[in-house]
């Protein structure tokens, strides 16, 4: 699976766990993975929280096998919409 076609299923993902907007969890898994000290995470405004804990989960993600990622997908639950073209629509509703 090429780094285009595990992004497509990692940023369904990662908007899922952002959705949950648990900031002081983010601070500790931030600190936890190194990327820098509890002190600096809670300065950081939440808007800036946001976009570390994105880019975090993200390359994390990026390194797992897809497998991984999918059984992740699983795990939380993430479901998207699929926008179809309007001649598709009525097969997948009749399937």
């Amino acid at each position: 699976m090429g780094p285009n076609q595990k992004l497509s299923l990692i940023q369904p993902l990662v908007m899922h766990l952002l959705a949950q907007q648990d900031l002081a969890g983010w601070r500790r898994e931030l600190a936890d993975a190194g990327v820098m000290e509890l002190e600096e995470a809670m300065a950081l405004s939440p808007e800036a929280m946001t976009a570390a804990y994105r880019t975090l989960k993200t390359l994390q993600f990026m390194q797992q096998h897809p497998d991984q990622i999918m059984n992740a997908i699983d795990e939380h639950n993430v479901c998207w919409q699929v926008d179809l073209d309007y001649d598709y629509r009525h097969g997948v509703i009749c399937y």
